[in-house]
């Protein structure tokens, strides 16, 4: 069975298990170190797991939802609801309890595989709500008695020594499955409105997967580091990708040990969103700031060194002679430690899910680390497009993956144009739709053709640039229409800003609610001489507040005078899932945060609004 042959993910687990014999196809972290899972040990749990499931009554077409950090039984218990022709659902573990109840009962789950107590714990309580949820699995067995649920492990293990032909069953029925059957329901985060859940067939993933791996030919000597959450499907499908590649998949601990686990794992792949890039490239400058002079002085050269090299690189072009000697001193003194630092192997970081700054791509390529940014949505399975080895423009998210077609809407949102039009997507990636959801359906999917709903333009050489999303364009009481997208990936890796929401729909200017990098925001008024006893105190200092609105009018120097933020307001804390203000993929929900701060937000805009300075004026810089 050949990769053109292959049209379910069923097809693909049981080939890649039958091709690739690995002793750790996964990796997991236990006992202080990595341990490996085989190809057939993954084979022989799947089997159990499914026996274990058809005897709590799963049949084909039933939904089963996932609540679980990443881990080798996440896989494994997708590779087995995929197998019975059952339905995976998702669900990220940062969801509140209200949410993960209307998932629950929105999809119609006959069952939850669930991880740790705390999850546990809320469903238990969402449980009495939900007649049609039969069962609980948890992973994690220790305290599970008067909670309902069986132990995952247990039932497997009972499972593995009871049925000798599971095997053979099993790999009946995941082959019996069809490539329009349904694979899973994602809910999307609802930023702009309720959850949705969005429909993907096998055949949409699988094209998907097969697609990326003749774009990226990883092979049996790669590894990958399995870190953002499985419940998306951007580290969904790269899991898929890696599986059927042979290439190990090792699962990050948590967000904090993932230094540590880059060097204990020595990866060459990993997908990143930019926020993990940012926690690097900071982690990185921390240590440059603390240096001796004269090692800045050799890094901030050394930096200087890789900017201009990397178009040479890109391009394929060898390096002129003086810039090569640079370029090899540069590596040798900090480059290859800072790689070092993140294993020593990568050669693939796979960038989406957010805009990635431009400034911030140029660092990584400077310490030859290639950022590669693509284009998704959880309707397109998820890749429109990425940038690829010796097909990267920088600022873009790349070319058309094989077999997607993109047009772009009729409608211009955006008459002076900067704003681009609405990016329409066909081919075997796209859903059928929208779980029973005909009104959004019969919105999103016409002739055809999907609308995500995104802005964008294509340049001469067929490279896909995103300028914004059109639901939060927005027109200026004097007629100018403002992406605030635009204006807020500028701000990434910014020193002083941690996050941004642009508001100015209907206003006179653009205004801005701003959440400071409070750790260096502090040491600045500690330096300053300035007192307070609280972050409340701190935002609310008329000295702050200037130098925060000067840094702003520093970023945005070079815009337009009607795109400038000419006013802020300083949150004394960060946006946060548990407060619903940002979805599980860190996207601000625009409409909760602007009535959450609507009387912060009213003040601002009864503000005077500053004449605008020349763009040439300097303002104050960043320390």
């Amino acid at each position: 069975m050949g990769s053109s042959e292959i049209k379910t993910l069923n097809e693909l687990f049981l080939k890649a298990v039958a091709t690739h014999a690995k002793p750790d196809c996964f990796l997991y972290k236990s006992e202080g170190r990595y341990q490996g899972v085989s190809s057939q040990e993954a084979l022989r749990k799947v089997a159990a797991l499914a026996s274990v499931l058809s005897q709590l009554h799963v049949e084909r077409g039933d939904r089963v939802a996932i609540l679980s950090e990443n881990r080798v039984e996440w896989a494994l218990t997708d590779y087995a609801l995929l197998g019975l022709g059952a339905i995976p659902v998702p669900i990220y573990t940062t969801l509140l309890e209200p949410d993960i109840e209307y998932i629950l009962r929105d999809s119609g789950a006959k069952g939850i595989v669930l991880a740790t107590e705390e999850q546990l714990a809320k469903i238990v309580n969402v449980r009495p709500h939900l007649p049609d949820l039969k069962f609980v699995l948890a992973m994690d067995c220790a305290n599970l008695q008067g909670t309902g649920a069986d132990c995952w492990e247990g039932s497997v293990a009972l499972q593995m020594g009871l049925a000798a032909d599971a095997i053979e069953s099993f790999t009946a029925k995941a082959l019996a499955a069809q490539p329009d059957d349904i694979a899973t329901i994602l809910y999307t985060s609802g930023t702009m409105g309720g959850p949705k859940g969005v429909i993907l067939t096998h055949s949409n993933i699988t094209s998907n997967v097969l697609e990326c791996a003749r774009i990226f030919p990883l092979t049996r000597d790669d590894a990958c580091i399995s870190l953002l959450p499985l419940s998306h499907i951007l580290e969904r499908t790269l899991d898929f990708l890696c599986f059927w590649r042979g290439t190990s998949i090792a699962y990050a601990e948590n967000l904090d040990s993932f230094p540590l686990n880059l060097r204990e794992v020595k990866p060459t792949l990993v997908g990143v969103v930019p926020r993990v890039l940012e926690k690097i490239h900071d982690r990185v400058m921390d240590v440059v700031r603390t240096a001796p002079p004269a090692r800045q002085k050799i890094f901030y050269w050394a930096l200087g060194v890789g900017k201009r090299a990397f178009p040479y690189r890109l391009k394929g072009q060898p390096l002129p002679m003086g810039l090569r000697l640079n370029h090899a001193i540069a590596d040798r003194l900090i480059f290859s430690k800072v790689r070092e630092q993140l294993g020593g192997r990568l050669k693939i970081l796979a960038s989406g899910a957010a805009p990635l700054a431009k400034e911030l791509a140029e660092f990584f390529y400077a310490m030859d680390l290639p950022v590669y940014e693509g284009y998704g949505l959880s309707e397109t399975s998820p890749v429109i497009s990425i940038n690829s080895l010796g097909n990267t423009k920088l600022g873009t998210v790349g070319r058309l993956i094989g077999g997607v077609e993109v047009k772009f809407g009729e409608e211009n949102p955006d008459p002076e144009g900067g704003a681009g039009r609405e990016i329409l997507v066909k081919g075997p990636n796209v859903s059928p739709g929208y779980y029973h959801l005909e009104e959004e359906n019969r919105a999103a999917f016409i002739d055809g053709w999907f609308h995500t709903g995104d802005l964008g333009t294509m340049d001469d050489e067929g490279y896909l640039r995103i300028t914004g999303r059109k639901k939060n364009l927005f027109k200026t009481s004097g007629g100018k229409y403002i992406s605030p997208e635009k204006l807020e990936n500028l701000f990434q890796s910014h020193p002083y800003v941690h996050q941004i929401v642009v508001l100015g729909a209907g206003r006179k200017f653009v205004g801005a609610l701003v959440a400071p990098v409070f750790q260096r925001l502090e040491a600045h008024a500690h330096k300053q001489g300035l007192n307070f006893s609280s972050r409340e105190e701190l935002v609310a200092l008329a000295q702050i507040r200037t130098f925060m609105q000067q840094l702003v009018d520093e970023t945005t120097r070079w815009l337009p005078p009607h795109e400038r933020i000419r006013q802020i307001v300083l949150l004394p804390r960060e946006l946060t899932m548990a407060d619903g203000e940002v979805s599980p993929t860190l996207k601000v929900r625009r409409r909760v945060v602007e009535e959450k701060f609507r009387d912060v937000i009213e003040e601002m805009f009864s503000r005077h609004a500053p004449k605008i300075q020349e763009s040439g004026d300097s303002s104050q810089k960043s320390e």
